[in-house]
Protein backbone atom coordinates (compact mmCIF):
# COMPACT_ATOMS: atom_id res chain seq x y z
CA UNK A 1 0.00 0.00 0.00
CA UNK A 2 2.40 2.37 0.80
CA UNK A 3 4.17 1.57 -2.81
CA UNK A 4 0.75 2.57 -4.55
CA UNK A 5 0.83 5.63 -2.01
CA UNK A 6 4.04 7.09 -3.69
CA UNK A 7 2.79 6.47 -6.86
CA UNK A 8 -0.18 8.71 -6.43
CA UNK A 9 1.25 11.23 -4.21
CA UNK A 10 4.44 13.22 -5.58
CA UNK A 11 6.09 15.76 -3.28
CA UNK A 12 8.18 18.73 -4.86
CA UNK A 13 10.32 20.37 -2.06
CA UNK A 14 11.40 23.87 -2.68
CA UNK A 15 13.28 23.89 0.91
CA UNK A 16 13.98 20.60 2.64
CA UNK A 17 14.35 22.11 5.98
CA UNK A 18 10.62 22.81 6.45
CA UNK A 19 7.18 21.49 5.34
CA UNK A 20 5.41 25.35 5.33
CA UNK A 21 8.10 25.82 2.68
CA UNK A 22 7.68 23.18 0.77
CA UNK A 23 5.20 22.49 -2.32
CA UNK A 24 2.99 19.79 -2.58
CA UNK A 25 1.71 17.82 -6.12
CA UNK A 26 -0.81 15.33 -5.23
CA UNK A 27 -2.74 13.14 -7.97
CA UNK A 28 -5.70 10.51 -6.93
CA UNK A 29 -7.22 8.88 -9.77
CA UNK A 30 -8.56 5.98 -7.89
CA UNK A 31 -10.37 5.40 -4.68
CA UNK A 32 -7.93 4.99 -1.79
CA UNK A 33 -7.95 5.33 2.11
CA UNK A 34 -8.26 9.01 3.47
CA UNK A 35 -6.20 8.44 6.52
CA UNK A 36 -3.56 6.75 3.83
CA UNK A 37 -3.16 10.01 2.27
CA UNK A 38 -2.95 11.93 5.61
CA UNK A 39 -0.23 9.09 6.98
CA UNK A 40 2.03 10.29 4.17
CA UNK A 41 1.59 13.70 4.25
CA UNK A 42 2.37 13.37 8.34
CA UNK A 43 5.48 11.14 7.32
CA UNK A 44 6.49 14.18 4.96
CA UNK A 45 6.45 16.76 7.60
CA UNK A 46 6.83 14.79 10.74
CA UNK A 47 3.10 15.02 11.98
CA UNK A 48 1.41 13.40 14.66
CA UNK A 49 -1.87 12.87 14.03
CA UNK A 50 -4.37 13.27 16.60
CA UNK A 51 -8.64 12.50 15.79
CA UNK A 52 -10.46 14.21 18.28
CA UNK A 53 -13.95 12.31 17.84
CA UNK A 54 -15.47 8.88 16.49
CA UNK A 55 -17.21 10.75 13.61
CA UNK A 56 -13.72 12.14 12.08
CA UNK A 57 -12.10 8.52 12.83
CA UNK A 58 -14.89 6.93 10.25
CA UNK A 59 -14.02 9.60 7.43
CA UNK A 60 -10.60 9.48 7.98
CA UNK A 61 -11.64 5.22 7.17
CA UNK A 62 -13.23 5.99 4.06
CA UNK A 63 -12.00 6.88 0.56
CA UNK A 64 -11.17 9.57 -1.42
CA UNK A 65 -11.66 9.48 -4.99
CA UNK A 66 -10.15 12.06 -7.05
CA UNK A 67 -8.33 14.61 -6.32
CA UNK A 68 -5.33 16.85 -8.59
CA UNK A 69 -3.49 19.41 -7.04
CA UNK A 70 -0.09 20.82 -7.86
CA UNK A 71 3.17 23.00 -6.56
CA UNK A 72 0.65 23.76 -3.29
CA UNK A 73 1.58 24.62 -0.41
CA UNK A 74 0.89 22.39 3.18
CA UNK A 75 -1.85 24.87 4.27
CA UNK A 76 -3.47 24.70 0.92
CA UNK A 77 -3.25 20.85 0.30
CA UNK A 78 -4.79 20.36 3.53
CA UNK A 79 -7.67 22.99 3.11
CA UNK A 80 -8.54 20.74 -0.05
CA UNK A 81 -8.29 17.17 1.54
CA UNK A 82 -10.38 18.35 4.40
CA UNK A 83 -12.90 20.57 2.75
CA UNK A 84 -13.54 17.26 0.49
CA UNK A 85 -14.04 15.03 3.58
CA UNK A 86 -15.76 18.14 5.44
CA UNK A 87 -13.56 17.72 8.22
CA UNK A 88 -11.71 20.64 10.77
CA UNK A 89 -7.94 19.89 11.35
CA UNK A 90 -5.83 21.80 13.43
CA UNK A 91 -1.34 22.19 13.07
CA UNK A 92 -0.12 22.69 16.33
CA UNK A 93 3.43 22.84 16.69
CA UNK A 94 3.96 18.48 15.22
CA UNK A 95 0.25 17.90 15.88
CA UNK A 96 -1.78 17.65 13.37
CA UNK A 97 -5.25 17.76 15.18
CA UNK A 98 -8.44 16.27 13.26
CA UNK A 99 -12.26 16.81 14.28
CA UNK A 100 -16.19 16.24 13.05
CA UNK A 101 -17.20 19.14 15.12
CA UNK A 102 -15.63 22.34 16.07
CA UNK A 103 -17.27 24.83 18.82
CA UNK A 104 -16.51 28.49 17.77
CA UNK A 105 -18.33 31.87 19.54
CA UNK A 106 -19.51 34.69 17.55
CA UNK A 107 -19.92 38.04 18.71
CA UNK A 108 -22.88 39.86 17.87
CA UNK A 109 -23.67 43.61 19.45
CA UNK A 110 -27.25 44.46 19.60
CA UNK A 111 -29.77 45.21 22.02
CA UNK A 112 -30.07 43.10 24.55
CA UNK A 113 -33.41 42.77 26.00
CA UNK A 114 -36.55 41.62 23.38
CA UNK A 115 -38.74 45.29 22.21
CA UNK A 116 -42.28 45.77 22.99
CA UNK A 117 -44.33 49.22 22.28
CA UNK A 118 -47.34 51.10 21.53
CA UNK A 119 -47.53 53.58 18.53
CA UNK A 120 -50.87 53.37 17.21
CA UNK A 121 -54.54 54.71 17.41
CA UNK A 122 -56.96 52.76 18.66
CA UNK A 123 -60.32 54.00 19.54
CA UNK A 124 -61.98 51.16 21.52
CA UNK A 125 -59.99 52.70 24.56
CA UNK A 126 -59.38 56.32 23.45
CA UNK A 127 -55.43 55.70 23.49
CA UNK A 128 -52.55 56.15 21.02
CA UNK A 129 -51.24 52.71 20.73
CA UNK A 130 -50.45 49.84 18.35
CA UNK A 131 -49.05 46.49 20.29
CA UNK A 132 -45.61 45.21 18.88
CA UNK A 133 -43.35 42.92 20.37
CA UNK A 134 -39.81 42.09 18.83
CA UNK A 135 -38.00 39.67 20.63
CA UNK A 136 -34.69 39.70 18.23
CA UNK A 137 -32.53 36.85 20.38
CA UNK A 138 -35.17 34.58 20.33
CA UNK A 139 -36.12 34.82 16.39
CA UNK A 140 -32.17 34.83 15.94
CA UNK A 141 -31.98 31.33 17.72
CA UNK A 142 -35.05 29.61 15.62
CA UNK A 143 -32.99 30.90 12.70
CA UNK A 144 -29.77 29.31 13.27
CA UNK A 145 -31.17 26.23 14.46
CA UNK A 146 -33.15 25.91 11.15
CA UNK A 147 -30.03 26.43 9.57
CA UNK A 148 -28.06 23.75 11.72
CA UNK A 149 -31.11 21.38 11.33
CA UNK A 150 -31.84 21.48 7.35
CA UNK A 151 -28.19 20.66 7.04
CA UNK A 152 -27.42 17.82 9.54
CA UNK A 153 -30.72 16.64 11.73
CA UNK A 154 -27.81 15.40 14.13
CA UNK A 155 -27.37 18.73 15.61
CA UNK A 156 -26.01 20.63 18.67
CA UNK A 157 -28.28 23.69 19.62
CA UNK A 158 -26.58 27.12 19.39
CA UNK A 159 -25.75 28.49 22.98
CA UNK A 160 -27.27 32.79 23.28
CA UNK A 161 -25.85 35.11 25.83
CA UNK A 162 -27.67 37.81 25.22
CA UNK A 163 -26.26 40.20 27.87
CA UNK A 164 -23.14 39.63 26.32
CA UNK A 165 -23.93 39.30 22.52
CA UNK A 166 -22.27 36.07 22.65
CA UNK A 167 -23.20 33.34 20.10
CA UNK A 168 -21.92 29.88 20.61
CA UNK A 169 -21.88 27.52 18.07
CA UNK A 170 -20.58 23.58 17.85
CA UNK A 171 -21.33 22.29 14.30
CA UNK A 172 -19.63 20.28 11.67
CA UNK A 173 -17.57 22.46 8.34
CA UNK A 174 -20.34 23.17 6.18
CA UNK A 175 -22.54 23.94 8.99
CA UNK A 176 -20.35 26.28 10.65
CA UNK A 177 -19.95 28.30 7.65
CA UNK A 178 -23.15 28.14 6.78
CA UNK A 179 -23.53 30.16 9.96
CA UNK A 180 -20.62 32.12 9.51
CA UNK A 181 -22.04 33.33 6.78
CA UNK A 182 -25.60 34.14 8.35
CA UNK A 183 -23.76 36.09 11.33
CA UNK A 184 -21.55 38.18 8.90
CA UNK A 185 -24.52 38.79 6.25
CA UNK A 186 -26.75 40.06 9.36
CA UNK A 187 -24.52 42.26 11.33
CA UNK A 188 -23.74 44.18 8.31
CA UNK A 189 -27.29 44.77 7.39
CA UNK A 190 -28.34 45.26 11.64
CA UNK A 191 -25.85 47.82 11.78
CA UNK A 192 -26.83 49.60 8.79
CA UNK A 193 -28.31 53.12 10.28
CA UNK A 194 -30.79 55.69 8.51
CA UNK A 195 -31.34 59.28 9.55
CA UNK A 196 -35.11 60.36 8.78
CA UNK A 197 -35.63 64.21 8.17
CA UNK A 198 -39.08 64.57 8.74
CA UNK A 199 -41.15 68.23 8.18
CA UNK A 200 -44.17 68.19 9.61
CA UNK A 201 -46.89 70.81 8.06
CA UNK A 202 -50.56 71.88 9.25
CA UNK A 203 -52.84 73.62 6.31
CA UNK A 204 -55.85 75.30 7.52
CA UNK A 205 -57.58 75.26 4.26
CA UNK A 206 -59.18 78.10 3.22
CA UNK A 207 -63.29 78.51 2.11
CA UNK A 208 -62.24 77.57 -1.46
CA UNK A 209 -60.21 74.18 -0.52
CA UNK A 210 -62.41 72.82 1.84
CA UNK A 211 -62.11 69.38 0.41
CA UNK A 212 -58.41 69.36 0.82
CA UNK A 213 -55.09 70.49 -1.18
CA UNK A 214 -55.35 70.02 -5.02
CA UNK A 215 -52.10 67.97 -5.76
CA UNK A 216 -52.77 67.45 -9.51
CA UNK A 217 -52.04 71.41 -9.60
CA UNK A 218 -48.59 70.70 -7.56
CA UNK A 219 -46.00 73.00 -9.53
CA UNK A 220 -42.34 73.43 -7.86
CA UNK A 221 -40.71 76.32 -8.46
CA UNK A 222 -36.99 75.77 -9.50
CA UNK A 223 -34.33 78.24 -9.87
CA UNK A 224 -35.37 79.19 -13.53
CA UNK A 225 -38.82 78.05 -14.11
CA UNK A 226 -41.77 76.57 -12.85
CA UNK A 227 -41.67 72.92 -13.43
CA UNK A 228 -45.03 70.59 -13.35
CA UNK A 229 -45.00 68.02 -10.76
CA UNK A 230 -45.84 65.15 -13.17
CA UNK A 231 -42.02 65.99 -14.90
CA UNK A 232 -39.52 64.97 -12.05
CA UNK A 233 -41.39 63.17 -9.73
CA UNK A 234 -39.69 59.19 -9.42
CA UNK A 235 -43.38 58.39 -8.52
CA UNK A 236 -47.02 59.63 -8.36
CA UNK A 237 -49.60 58.11 -6.88
CA UNK A 238 -53.09 60.36 -4.99
CA UNK A 239 -51.68 62.17 -2.31
CA UNK A 240 -47.84 60.73 -2.63
CA UNK A 241 -45.18 61.26 -4.91
CA UNK A 242 -41.24 60.58 -4.42
CA UNK A 243 -38.77 63.19 -5.38
CA UNK A 244 -35.29 63.53 -6.26
CA UNK A 245 -33.17 65.77 -3.95
CA UNK A 246 -31.91 67.87 -6.96
CA UNK A 247 -35.84 68.46 -8.71
CA UNK A 248 -37.36 69.37 -5.02
CA UNK A 249 -37.51 72.95 -3.57
CA UNK A 250 -38.71 73.18 -0.27
CA UNK A 251 -39.50 76.90 -0.92
CA UNK A 252 -41.78 76.28 -3.90
CA UNK A 253 -43.48 73.63 -2.23
CA UNK A 254 -44.64 75.72 0.69
CA UNK A 255 -45.39 78.15 -1.64
CA UNK A 256 -47.81 75.74 -3.21
CA UNK A 257 -49.14 74.97 0.18
CA UNK A 258 -49.68 78.69 0.98
CA UNK A 259 -52.29 78.78 -1.86
CA UNK A 260 -54.22 76.16 -0.37
CA UNK A 261 -54.48 78.37 3.17
CA UNK A 262 -52.47 79.03 5.90
CA UNK A 263 -49.19 76.61 6.45
CA UNK A 264 -47.78 75.88 10.28
CA UNK A 265 -44.37 74.12 10.42
CA UNK A 266 -45.52 71.51 13.49
CA UNK A 267 -42.07 69.73 13.97
CA UNK A 268 -39.07 69.48 11.98
CA UNK A 269 -37.53 66.18 13.92
CA UNK A 270 -34.50 64.03 12.75
CA UNK A 271 -34.15 60.77 14.31
CA UNK A 272 -31.72 57.88 13.45
CA UNK A 273 -32.92 54.45 13.47
CA UNK A 274 -31.14 51.03 12.95
CA UNK A 275 -32.09 48.96 10.28
CA UNK A 276 -35.61 47.47 10.17
CA UNK A 277 -36.23 48.99 13.63
CA UNK A 278 -39.15 51.30 14.37
CA UNK A 279 -38.58 55.32 14.75
CA UNK A 280 -41.56 57.07 16.90
CA UNK A 281 -42.10 60.84 16.69
CA UNK A 282 -45.11 62.24 19.00
CA UNK A 283 -46.11 65.62 18.68
CA UNK A 284 -49.20 66.21 20.79
CA UNK A 285 -50.45 66.49 25.31
CA UNK A 286 -51.01 64.00 27.01
CA UNK A 287 -53.94 64.69 29.01
CA UNK A 288 -54.58 62.54 32.55
CA UNK A 289 -57.76 61.87 33.82
CA UNK A 290 -58.98 59.81 37.19
CA UNK A 291 -61.62 57.33 37.04
CA UNK A 292 -63.29 55.23 40.21
CA UNK A 293 -61.17 51.93 40.12
CA UNK A 294 -63.01 50.42 43.27
CA UNK A 295 -66.05 51.21 45.52
CA UNK A 296 -65.86 49.44 48.89
CA UNK A 297 -68.56 50.23 51.72
CA UNK A 298 -67.62 50.63 55.34
CA UNK A 299 -70.38 49.09 58.24
CA UNK A 300 -72.37 51.71 58.36
CA UNK A 301 -72.80 51.58 54.31
CA UNK A 302 -70.68 54.92 53.86
CA UNK A 303 -69.24 54.06 50.58
CA UNK A 304 -65.46 54.70 49.76
CA UNK A 305 -63.94 55.12 45.98
CA UNK A 306 -60.46 54.56 45.19
CA UNK A 307 -59.22 56.17 42.22
CA UNK A 308 -56.91 55.10 39.49
CA UNK A 309 -55.08 57.75 37.22
CA UNK A 310 -54.48 57.24 33.20
CA UNK A 311 -53.77 59.32 30.38
CA UNK A 312 -54.79 59.52 26.89
CA UNK A 313 -52.28 61.20 23.87
CA UNK A 314 -53.50 63.50 21.49
CA UNK A 315 -51.99 64.84 18.46
CA UNK A 316 -49.62 63.35 16.47
CA UNK A 317 -48.06 60.17 15.76
CA UNK A 318 -45.76 59.16 13.13
CA UNK A 319 -44.32 55.52 12.94
CA UNK A 320 -41.90 55.18 10.38
CA UNK A 321 -39.95 51.32 10.12
CA UNK A 322 -37.21 51.46 7.55
CA UNK A 323 -35.89 48.37 5.58
CA UNK A 324 -32.15 48.90 3.28
CA UNK A 325 -31.75 46.22 0.94
CA UNK A 326 -28.30 45.35 -0.29
CA UNK A 327 -28.45 47.72 -3.15
CA UNK A 328 -29.06 50.74 -0.91
CA UNK A 329 -32.70 51.03 -1.98
CA UNK A 330 -34.86 51.88 1.31
CA UNK A 331 -38.58 50.44 1.97
CA UNK A 332 -40.19 52.71 4.28
CA UNK A 333 -43.20 51.56 6.45
CA UNK A 334 -45.38 54.66 6.92
CA UNK A 335 -48.14 55.13 9.65
CA UNK A 336 -49.03 58.62 10.65
CA UNK A 337 -52.15 58.97 13.19
CA UNK A 338 -54.11 62.37 14.33
CA UNK A 339 -56.35 62.31 16.76
CA UNK A 340 -58.12 65.46 18.65
CA UNK A 341 -60.95 66.07 21.01
CA UNK A 342 -64.19 65.70 19.65
CA UNK A 343 -65.30 68.32 22.55
CA UNK A 344 -62.72 71.06 22.68
CA UNK A 345 -64.68 71.95 26.32
CA UNK A 346 -62.69 68.64 27.49
CA UNK A 347 -59.36 70.19 27.70
CA UNK A 348 -60.10 72.83 29.74
CA UNK A 349 -62.49 70.92 32.00
CA UNK A 350 -60.35 70.22 35.19
CA UNK A 351 -62.39 67.48 36.82
CA UNK A 352 -61.29 64.53 33.98
CA UNK A 353 -63.06 62.19 35.78
CA UNK A 354 -63.53 59.73 32.63
CA UNK A 355 -61.37 59.31 28.84
CA UNK A 356 -61.74 62.02 26.82
CA UNK A 357 -63.87 61.25 23.30
CA UNK A 358 -61.52 61.79 20.28
CA UNK A 359 -61.63 61.58 16.90
CA UNK A 360 -58.70 59.44 14.88
CA UNK A 361 -57.68 59.88 11.28
CA UNK A 362 -54.82 57.22 10.27
CA UNK A 363 -52.92 55.80 6.86
CA UNK A 364 -50.56 53.01 6.50
CA UNK A 365 -48.50 53.53 3.39
CA UNK A 366 -45.30 50.85 1.96
CA UNK A 367 -42.93 53.05 -0.72
CA UNK A 368 -39.39 52.36 -2.61
CA UNK A 369 -37.30 54.94 -2.68
CA UNK A 370 -33.05 55.51 -3.25
CA UNK A 371 -31.20 57.89 -0.46
CA UNK A 372 -31.52 61.36 -0.09
CA UNK A 373 -34.96 61.22 -2.28
CA UNK A 374 -37.84 62.92 -0.56
CA UNK A 375 -41.65 61.75 0.01
CA UNK A 376 -44.18 64.13 0.42
CA UNK A 377 -47.05 62.49 1.92
CA UNK A 378 -50.62 64.20 2.70
CA UNK A 379 -54.52 63.66 2.59
CA UNK A 380 -55.04 63.56 6.34
CA UNK A 381 -57.87 66.04 6.82
CA UNK A 382 -59.01 66.92 10.15
CA UNK A 383 -62.47 69.10 11.41
CA UNK A 384 -60.81 71.16 14.55
CA UNK A 385 -63.30 73.00 16.43
CA UNK A 386 -61.60 75.70 19.44
CA UNK A 387 -63.77 78.01 21.85
CA UNK A 388 -62.50 81.58 21.70
CA UNK A 389 -63.30 84.16 24.61
CA UNK A 390 -64.25 87.36 23.76
CA UNK A 391 -65.19 90.67 26.04
CA UNK A 392 -63.83 93.13 27.97
CA UNK A 393 -59.96 93.32 28.58
CA UNK A 394 -59.37 92.62 32.38
CA UNK A 395 -63.38 92.40 34.01
CA UNK A 396 -63.88 88.98 31.40
CA UNK A 397 -61.27 87.12 33.60
CA UNK A 398 -62.98 88.43 37.06
CA UNK A 399 -64.88 85.61 38.62
CA UNK A 400 -68.64 85.56 39.25
CA UNK A 401 -68.94 88.94 37.10
CA UNK A 402 -66.53 87.51 34.31
CA UNK A 403 -69.90 86.26 32.68
CA UNK A 404 -71.67 89.21 32.46
CA UNK A 405 -68.30 90.84 30.36
CA UNK A 406 -67.90 87.82 28.25
CA UNK A 407 -68.79 85.69 25.62
CA UNK A 408 -67.87 82.46 23.85
CA UNK A 409 -67.65 81.63 20.15
CA UNK A 410 -66.77 78.12 18.48
CA UNK A 411 -64.47 78.17 15.72
CA UNK A 412 -64.73 75.66 13.38
CA UNK A 413 -61.93 74.80 10.57
CA UNK A 414 -60.49 72.07 8.71
CA UNK A 415 -56.62 71.02 8.15
CA UNK A 416 -54.84 69.28 6.45
CA UNK A 417 -51.20 67.65 7.45
CA UNK A 418 -48.58 67.13 5.09
CA UNK A 419 -45.50 65.14 5.79
CA UNK A 420 -41.85 65.59 4.03
CA UNK A 421 -39.67 62.78 4.84
CA UNK A 422 -36.21 62.49 3.53
CA UNK A 423 -33.96 59.49 4.92
CA UNK A 424 -30.19 59.66 4.48
CA UNK A 425 -28.37 56.25 4.58
CA UNK A 426 -25.43 56.99 6.90
CA UNK A 427 -22.13 55.36 5.53
CA UNK A 428 -19.58 55.00 8.44
CA UNK A 429 -16.75 54.37 5.92
CA UNK A 430 -17.21 57.61 4.62
CA UNK A 431 -16.81 60.48 6.01
CA UNK A 432 -19.86 63.32 5.91
CA UNK A 433 -20.66 66.42 7.91
CA UNK A 434 -24.16 67.38 9.21
CA UNK A 435 -24.82 69.40 6.32
CA UNK A 436 -24.83 66.63 4.30
CA UNK A 437 -27.15 64.91 6.54
CA UNK A 438 -30.05 68.20 6.00
CA UNK A 439 -28.60 69.77 9.19
CA UNK A 440 -27.55 73.51 8.52
CA UNK A 441 -25.33 76.18 10.21
CA UNK A 442 -26.95 77.43 13.92
CA UNK A 443 -27.24 81.16 14.10
CA UNK A 444 -24.80 83.45 15.87
CA UNK A 445 -25.72 85.40 18.48
CA UNK A 446 -25.43 88.84 16.03
CA UNK A 447 -27.70 86.94 13.81
CA UNK A 448 -30.39 86.65 16.24
CA UNK A 449 -29.22 90.17 17.93
CA UNK A 450 -28.32 88.95 21.09
CA UNK A 451 -25.59 91.58 22.99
Amino acid sequence: MKKIILIILIFASVFANSCNRKLFTIHIKNPVKFSDVLSDVSNECNLNIIIKDNKALNILNSDINFVNVENVTLKDLLDTLFDVKNLFYKIDGNKLYISYYKTKTFKLDFVPNSITGVSNVDTTDNSVKTDYNFNFWQNLQNNLVNILSNIDKDYKKPVIDKNAGLITITANKIQMDKIKKYLNKLSNRLHKEVLIDVKIYSVELSKSHQTGIDWSKLNISLTDSSVPMNHFAKETFGKESIFNTATFNLSGFLNFLAQNGNVNSISNPKIVTLNNQKALIRIGDTIYYKYADEITTDSNGNPTASYEINSTFVGVVLDITPQISDDEVIILSISPRISSFKDPNQLTDSKRDMPPDTKDNSLISVVRMKDNQTLVLGGLITDDSNIKVNGVPVLKEIPLIKYLFSSKEEISSKKELVFVITPHIIDLNTEKTLKDYGYKKLPTLEDLNVK
